[in-house]
């Protein structure tokens, strides 16, 4: 049997104006999976944020830091005393303009780099003033390997996981699995799509795929704004091998296989017996 490195997924709940809590649910979760022996732990996109992305970034302004501000020293912190390394998600101030909604790594070794930003910002809903153009710029990262020992990783964010030249990209770099965070909701999404859309992508582009999504309902803003992910393990061949419970914190832990078989010719397409279509 071949080589295997144990990866997690952790779901986090609604957020407030108070990150705290949100951070608790993580340094639980975090732990957990790492006396279970995992590798990587994997948060949600904007991990310890409340979702204003709707809104004025006037009156809701993104909390954005730098990489090695308070979120990135904690997760630091957390990676060197777990032995383990942590993917979150931050509102990254790199000093270009608006910020970057950025993946971040933090490794046992206590550095924090940037490994992925959100390259596509989904437009905002007909009935929606603001979105996330207005929060954020655009991320120009290409999609790129990260390496944690053997282990071959591509992250997307939240939207980027729509379009499966991405999923392409990924699998010509060289990855065995592609890390998906998410937050937010998709009010054009019909039941189930999420978990749909992430199988047919795995498969076609065949890649494992883990995704970290926050979960519940926030009222922060005045209105209640669901988040409409899920937490869940995707095998090469589009098949759910784990899911999260909707309950904090509660990981999601497999073995992924490393040193794969290479693709064969015209993987990383999405073939017709798993094509999805979108809602408008």
């Amino acid at each position: 049997m071949g080589q295997t490195i144990k990866v997690a997924a952790v779901p986090i709940g609604p957020g407030g104006r108070d990150g705290s809590t949100l951070l608790r649910e993580a340094q639980v979760g975090i732990a957990a999976a790492a006396a279970a022996g995992a590798r990587l732990v994997l948060l949600p996109e904007l991990s310890f944020l409340p979702y204003v992305a709707t809104e004025d970034p006037l009156r809701w302004p993104v909390p954005a830091e730098r990489r090695n501000g308070r979120t990135g020293q904690l997760m630091a912190d957390l990676a060197r005393l777990h032995e383990v390394a942590i993917l979150f998600g931050l509102a990254e101030d790199d000093g270009a303009g608006r910020p970057v909604n950025a993946a971040l790594l933090a490794r046992p070794d206590g550095t924090v780099e940037r490994v992925a930003t959100k390259q596509c910002l989904p437009p905002r809903q007909p009935d929606e003033g603001f979105g996330e153009a207005d929060h954020f710029r655009p991320g120009t990262d290409a999609i790129a390997i990260t390496h944690l020992g053997p282990l071959r990783l591509a992250t997307l964010i939240c939207y980027d996981r729509r379009f499966p030249s991405h999923w392409a990209q990924a699998a010509a770099a060289g990855a065995e699995l592609v890390a998906v965070m998410v937050a937010g909701p998709a009010p054009q999404d019909p039941p189930d799509f999420f978990r749909q859309e992430l199988c047919a992508h795995a498969a076609g582009a065949n890649l494992f795929a883990l995704s970290s999504a926050r979960y519940g309902i926030e009222t922060l803003v005045g209105r209640s704004i669901r988040h409409d992910g899920e937490t869940l393990a995707v095998a090469r061949d589009g098949r759910v091998m784990a899911s999260a419970e909707c309950v904090a914190p509660s990981p999601v832990i497999i073995s992924v296989p490393v040193g794969l078989t290479p693709l064969m010719p015209g993987a990383g397409e999405i073939g017709a017996a798993s094509t999805i279509t979108r809602p408008a």
